[in-house]
């Protein structure tokens, strides 16, 4: 009995986190869970402490836990009701708690959670549109009546469109907005992808004031993919990136990383290429019309030297099939000019059909050379054991820790451009965990289209001979937990400078057993060396034939005509311990891509010098199974923190809980 009472005094205690003492950013979670329990599910407070909880001094980023979960912190120190008024200059100022400092002018915890959603919070920073993400600002929006302002729903065009059309429209809820004859208990804010250049000046150039102290900048991400709606070919267009196209608000194009569908010349190209996978035909990525009637600006090839057939994208299903929208937003301390990264819900780059997170990685990395960038808010719903078919638009250890390799290898060569060193390097496109020295432009323009990759999941009949081959090695168990190999990499064309990749490559514990997969095409080296194209045994792999698939030292692959798809390679482990490339074993784990010229190899020496350290991860939007055992947090916090540290990133991690105060 003593023992269950310390247990739930040590529940009942909220988590303050970090260093008060001089911190630019408080962030409460009001919720940390990605469902299915609707009681914690994703919400963010966050305020500057320098502005001393002054009237509309804080911000909301995403709110599908909101006002309840702000009434239930303040139950812990005060009633939940009172039947009797203040007396006249009543106030009381908490000592402890996440909402220490705030003189309260009512008694009971519902009257005050009131004063704070009515005087204190300025806007809502929503990053999608999904129940889990703003179920909770609509469902309080109505105690904004006999309040002194309407909030602001700050958010990308996309996601505005969508809570006016199908959230505040007079039918699901009633229409509260200011605009289309509503209320006006809140009211639109649309951002400009990537910040609007016309506003700020120096390191906050783009950003715009959400309250006071704080300043945002948002970027569109990809969170899944669903299937294409009618309205989608009526001519609805839902783009961020290529400016908002509704109404009577017109955006500058930004940059081609949300696909619109008026304007759908970079998801052909991505259509195009699973289709490629499929026929041995290569269409031509050209101007035209579609079969569906829909006029396609022309685009450069994705795949060079290949032209003269025109495309046939209503033969490809994946055609029926869009990116699902997400958004990241960095929130600025106009004070003291530091930084924190919030993610909505996301996919990895090496499975999106519309990889985006390359760009927002770009730019955290020069906030983390300059030391601006303290923090990462970022999803990791699910443990490794579930596969990349089943991930449906979220992160799990393996990808997250992929993804934050991306981010620690720009920081890597932003520092080596800052110190004038020769040899900058570029992103391997594969992720790989090597650099390879960078032709043309040193620095990797965010507005560079990334390298495609595409794959599809394993059918069954491939399956069956993994299983087959697993189970002559002694392996089998493997293939039920461990996730897919990585996708065949692509060339993004002749390009003038090397692109911006995208994180491909699963770590040295996750891949399927025993196979080796390389592309349809053949890619000739300098030297006469001929890379085979059928499927071969992680036994048959030896050293001899590693070596035949790479260029010699310091020459870059060719492609014959200046065209061709790019060469990846891949030989997957066995169960067992890493390899050892010197004893030409048969259980290896080698990715060797050769794409626009670039040849990657991971080895030991790839393990990084902690580029990211001093940054904590502050992971959000776990799935609660709710099954008895251990806690998903916790199996995904020790996932990932082993699979940092082999890493070498340098990053803290950290599992957040619902009522947490955390100082930054």
């Amino acid at each position: 009995m003593r023992e269950q009472h310390a247990q739930r005094e040590a529940l009942d205690q909220l988590r303050e986190l970090g260093e008060k003492h001089e911190a630019s950013f408080q962030v409460i979670v009001l919720g940390s869970s990605g469902g299915p329990r609707e009681d914690n599910v994703t919400g963010l407070l966050v305020r500057a402490p320098q502005t001393e909880w002054r009237k509309s001094s804080m911000i909301a980023v995403d709110a599908g836990s909101h006002l309840a979960n702000i009434i239930r912190i303040l139950e812990r120190q005060m009633p939940s009701a009172s039947e009797t008024l203040p007396p006249k200059d009543y106030s009381r100022i908490l000592d402890e708690g996440p909402f220490a400092g705030i003189r309260f002018p009512n008694i009971s915890a519902k009257a005050n959670g009131l004063h704070i959603f009515r005087q204190i919070l300025h806007a809502f920073l929503i990053t999608h549109p999904h129940l889990d993400h703003l179920s909770a600002m609509a469902i309080n929006t109505p105690a904004l009546e006999y309040g002194r302002e309407a909030k602001a729903i700050v958010a990308l065009p996309s996601t505005i469109e969508a809570i006016k059309n199908h959230i505040f429209n007079d039918w699901l809820w009633p229409n509260l907005s200011d605009e289309g004859n509503g209320v006006g208990f809140v009211t639109y804010r649309r951002l400009i992808e990537g910040g609007n250049p016309r506003l700020g000046s120096g390191d906050s150039r783009g950003y715009v004031n959400v309250c006071d102290g704080l300043a945002t900048k948002c970027w569109s991400i990809s969170h899944g993919k669903c299937q294409r709606g009618r309205q989608s070919f009526s001519g609805h267009q839902h783009s961020d990136s290529f400016g908002y196209s509704g109404g009577d608000y017109t955006f500058p194009s930004r940059r081609m990383s949300r696909i619109s569908d008026a304007s759908h010349d970079y998801f052909a190209a991505v259509a195009q290429q699973q289709q490629q996978q499929q026929q041995a035909t290569q269409p031509y990525l050209g101007g035209g019309v579609s079969q569906m009637g829909m006029s396609m600006p022309t685009a450069g090839p994705m795949t060079p030297g290949i032209a003269g057939v025109p495309p046939t994208l209503a033969m490809d299903p994946n055609h029926m099939f869009e990116p699902v929208g997400s958004s990241a937003f960095f929130v600025r301390n106009d004070v003291t000019g530091n930084e924190i990264l919030i993610f909505g819900d996301v996919e990895p780059d090496s499975v999106s059909m519309s990889p985006r997170n390359h760009t927002v990685w770009e730019d955290a990395a020069g906030k983390v050379v300059s030391g601006a960038l303290k923090a990462i808010f970022i999803e990791c719903s699910y443990d490794d054991s579930v596969r990349n078919e089943d991930l449906y638009g979220h992160l799990c250890p393996r990808h997250l820790i992929a993804e934050l390799s991306f981010l620690a290898k720009s920081v890597v060569n932003r520092r080596k451009q800052q110190s004038g060193d020769p040899s900058v390097t570029s992103v391997d496109g594969a992720g790989a965990g090597t650099m390879t020295q960078a032709t043309g432009n040193a620095s990797m323009s965010t507005g560079a289209v990334p390298d495609m990759s595409m794959r599809q999941p394993p059918t069954p009949a491939e399956l069956k001979r993994k299983r087959k081959r697993a189970a002559m090695n002694g392996g089998s168990n493997n293939l039920a937990t461990t996730p897919e190999l990585a996708p065949t990499v692509f060339d993004n064309g002749a390009s003038t400078g090397p692109g911006l990749p995208s994180p491909m490559q699963p770590l040295a514990s996750s891949a399927y057993v025993g196979t080796r997969a390389s592309s349809h095409a053949h890619a000739h080296h300098a030297h006469g060396h001929h890379a085979h194209t059928r499927r071969r045994t992680s036994r048959e792999a030896t050293s001899a034939n590693v070596a035949s698939t790479l260029p010699p030292p310091g020459l870059a692959p060719l492609t014959p005509g200046g065209g061709g798809r790019a060469k990846s390679v891949q030989f997957q482990p066995g169960p067992g311990p890493d390899p050892d490339l010197s004893s030409g074993g048969g259980q290896i784990q080698l990715q060797a891509s050769n794409v626009g010229g670039q040849s990657s190899l991971p080895r030991d020496r790839d393990r990084l010098a902690e580029p990211l350290s001093g940054i904590t991860v502050h992971i959000i939007h776990v799935k609660d199974t709710l099954m008895d055992g251990p806690s998903p947090g916790d199996v995904i916090v020790q996932q990932l923190r082993a699979q940092g540290d082999e890493a070498g990133l340098g990053v803290e991690f950290n599992v957040t809980k619902g009522g947490d105060s955390i100082w930054i």
